[in-house]
């Protein structure tokens, strides 16, 4: 089922640049990983700078919440240990700061998988440094898709597609001011080559374990419903073998008698252009 509401605020199609040995599973199984951010390429993903947990009212006004919440006539008693008490407790809150966003961090790597997809599909930068240098493919997603707008509320930050933003300097703030869109969805100018949208979703949805990566982390893959995919294209350094996998992998599979199967050419002037595949090419030697 598509969500055609979505389409006034996407782009009609986002790409996906992966490397040759990635097809059999994403076209021959329809599974693809969502990463964790550990293993992200940009090493300052969700480390937004953060010069402090809040304002010192704020950190009194949320320490009386929680005292309240806990028992009742709490706070009273926290009071009559007089001021110097409570400007300890923010002075400690303060320096749990550094603890506090490591295990914010870990949470969300331990649970949450990232999807990363790119407006661009012919980014030579792309193609080389996602794609195997142009050996790889390229799937072409419909982000209309139901899949891709899981929402549980309206005011959710994840399960569905959002852009990324690009910013030149982020200006240090307080965490309790730090929005889902500084925290998970902005990163610096130098990466805003892959115009970028995300799907954030938690592991606990993922379709299986297909065991480590060379980092030692846990492969989570999530089934792709056919009817999301649009196209593949073979890249421009594809092998004669993996044009020979990719080919079957599609024309087999009944619910993916819809998708194109395209073709990557770099030109003279160092261009990527993207057609239908020649029935005869077969890629290179």
């Amino acid at each position: 089922m598509r969500a055609h509401r979505s389409r006034g605020i996407s782009p009609t199609s986002l790409y996906k640049y992966l490397p040759p040995e990635r097809a059999s599973s994403v076209l021959g199984k329809l599974l693809i990983r969502f990463s964790q951010v550990s293993i992200m390429n940009d090493i300052e993903e969700f480390k937004p700078p953060i010069n402090g947990i809040a304002t010192e009212a704020k950190i009194e006004q949320k320490f009386r919440e929680r005292a309240d919440a806990l028992l009742p006539g709490l706070m009273d008693l926290i009071e009559k240990q007089g001021p110097e008490y409570m400007a300890e407790v923010r002075r400690q809150v303060q320096r749990n700061l550094p603890q506090t966003l490591k295990t914010i961090y870990e949470m969300h790597d331990k649970n949450f998988g990232i999807l990363s997809l790119s407006e661009e599909s012919t980014s030579g930068h792309m193609w080389e440094r996602y794609a195997d240098q142009g050996k790889g493919f390229l799937v072409e997603f419909d982000p209309s898709h139901s899949w891709f707008w899981q929402k549980m509320t309206e005011d959710d930050d994840l399960r569905h597609l959002h852009r990324v933003t690009y910013v030149a300097d982020r200006t240090p703030a307080y965490l309790f001011a730090t929005s889902a869109e500084d925290y998970l969805y902005t990163k610096e100018t130098k990466w805003d080559y892959e115009r970028e949208w995300r799907m954030i979703l938690n592991f606990n949805s993922a379709a299986c374990k297909a065991g480590k990566d060379h980092t030692g982390t846990d492969v989570l893959l999530f089934a792709i419903p056919p009817d999301a995919l649009i196209s593949v294209t073979v890249g421009y350094n594809a092998s004669r073998k993996f044009v020979e996998q990719v080919r079957p992998a599609i024309a087999v599979n009944p619910s993916l008698s819809h998708v194109r199967l395209c073709a990557a050419r770099r030109q003279e002037d160092g261009s990527i252009k993207i057609g239908a595949i020649d029935p005869a090419f077969n890629g290179r030697s």
